[in-house]
């Protein structure tokens, strides 16, 4: 008799384990169906940015070291039509200084510095005996940036400056800090060359060399290295950096063939510590996962680095703006909005290169996008990456729509960018309308071989912004340029009715009609 609720008990048992397999296998399917949801919702945001000519180069998403999304796109060198490929590397700009906090933070767990040792004890030539490591960690120093190499560079205009140069530099400006230490936050790329000084110094190595033999080879960074006018390495694998015509965003020009750039990457990129390290997507997924084994940097360390600077009055030291606004740690970024969990960051852009290297160290998430385009937008991208990821909702900025006309105009003609234009100059939910952007894209164009073009997007400025005497000042320079000098003085009255003491108009008059 006793055999029968036996029997009942283990076939509830029986039900009761099918019940959880099944509500298991349900879990897990949603999860699944959950994560490629995301996976989906990253590839439609990249593609979409791809598409608007915000992005080019590696995007790299993992969770808890497994790559869950990887995008290449656009080309590693015009010339040779190669394309960007997971192997390709790219140069971090900024996203560098990382790596000078982690040389930093090694020395300080050997005992041979102190966070709060003045920068003097190290540098002995550095007149200023105030200023800390930790200060020049989180750019609240004081300290200016490249402006104090300005003289320097005017007196030899070949020069490429090094590491030595900085102390020199800084003690023969008497505007080299523009706020006492520690009283508020402004970024300094010169304080992180004086970092990488103080490796220099203590190390008695070179700083290249210092962080290939302490830092990239530990962390199996095998196609990690710095790379500068000074120290050339040959690798196939790095891509070249790009500018583009705002008006035509698919014309790619190199971006070390264009004057206004030499400077930045010529003269001041013989320096290091505050850029300049080239690496893969791959090869900083290794980093970030070495940091979370302890391989290079203990977890002490880490939080410091991760703590918000407090200035001398008590306030955390902010930086960014959007969805990249951040406290300031030591060497890192420190985003403020917390939904997600703790989220740290650094990001670079120069001339050709426009990085992101975010970790969600919460969740264990991490977010690479590697441009080789100086599309500013990039950092917003990566930020939104993070945001999908976690189920939120990207950034998404108004349009431009002097670019949109432009770039209408410059691709499919007048007629097609006027109705384009007409479609979307009431749509101020997705398009902002700015007279100094119409400005820019009219002379832009003008002097870039599309005169026509050009004088076309100055005409609309004037009907835009009929208030302005800069508008037509503007399109009477063109006109004038063109040899339309009747309706040049014409645009030269008009803008000096509006504004009688226009410098640049009254010396286009006095031109005009000198004869």
């Amino acid at each position: 008799m006793l055999a029968l609720p036996i029997f009942r008990c283990i076939h509830q048992i029986i039900i009761q384990m099918r019940i959880i397999a099944i509500s298991l296998l349900l879990i897990t399917l949603n999860l699944k169906a959950y994560s490629q949801n995301r996976v989906k919702q990253i590839d439609s945001l990249v593609k979409t940015r791809i598409a608007d000519y915000e992005l080019s180069g590696n995007v790299l998403v993992a969770e808890k070291g497994k790559v869950i999304y990887q995008h290449s796109t656009g080309l590693a060198n015009t010339a040779s039509n190669t394309p960007v490929t997971p192997a390709s590397a790219f140069h971090l700009a900024s996203v560098s200084k990382i790596f000078t906090s982690v040389a930093i933070f090694q020395l300080y767990e050997k005992g041979k510095l102190l966070l709060n040792d003045p920068v003097k004890k190290y540098i002995p030539e550095l007149n200023n005996g105030v200023v800390t490591i930790s200060q020049l960690l989180s750019h609240t120093s004081g300290l200016v940036d490249f402006q104090i190499l300005e003289r320097p560079y005017l007196q030899d205009t070949s020069k490429i400056f090094t590491l030595v140069d900085i102390p020199v530099a800084i003690n023969n400006d008497k505007n080299a800090f523009a706020s006492a230490p520690g009283e508020k936050w402004s970024y300094s790329n010169t304080g992180y060359n004086l970092l990488a000084l103080i490796v220099e110094k203590i190390a008695k190595t070179s700083f290249p060399d210092y962080l290939s033999k302490n830092l990239f080879k530990p962390a199996g960074m095998l196609h990690t290295y710095i790379n500068t006018p000074l120290i050339k390495v040959s690798d196939a694998n790095r891509v070249t950096g790009y500018d583009y015509l705002n008006f035509a965003p698919w014309v790619l020009q190199r971006a070390d063939s264009l004057r206004q750039n030499q400077i930045e990457l010529l003269h001041i990129n013989g320096l290091v510590g505050m850029g300049n390290v080239v690496t893969t997507t791959e090869d900083l997924l290794g980093f970030d996962r070495a940091l979370y084994h302890g391989k290079i940097i203990k977890r002490s360390s880490l939080d410091k680095a991760f703590t918000p600077v407090r200035l001398n009055n008590g306030e955390l030291a902010v930086r960014g703006w959007k969805n990249t606004l951040s406290y300031m740690g030591l060497g890192w970024c420190v985003l403020k909005d917390t939904t997600y969990g703790k989220v740290v960051f650094h990001t670079g852009g120069m001339a050709g290169a426009v990085t992101a290297f975010i970790r969600n160290i919460t969740k264990d998430q991490t977010v690479i996008v590697l441009n080789n385009v100086t599309q500013r937008s990039t950092h917003n991208t990566a930020m939104s990456v993070l945001y999908l990821l976690n189920g939120g909702t990207p950034q998404t900025d108004k349009k431009s729509s002097a670019n949109e006309f432009a770039r209408t105009l410059t691709k499919y003609g007048v007629n097609e960018a006027w109705a384009r234009f007409n479609t979307i100059k009431t749509d101020t939910a997705h398009f902002y309308t700015d007279e100094r952007e119409f400005n820019m894209a009219g002379i832009g164009m003008f002097f870039n071989n599309y005169k026509a073009q050009g004088l076309e997007v100055l005409r609309l400025n004037t009907v835009l912004f009929p208030n302005s005497a800069n508008v037509y000042d503007s399109l009477a320079m063109a006109l004038a340029e063109s040899g339309d000098k009747r309706s040049a003085i014409l645009m030269y009255q008009k803008a000096l009715e509006l504004d009688p003491k226009l410098i640049s108009s009254l010396n286009g008059m006095k031109k005009l009609t000198a004869n």
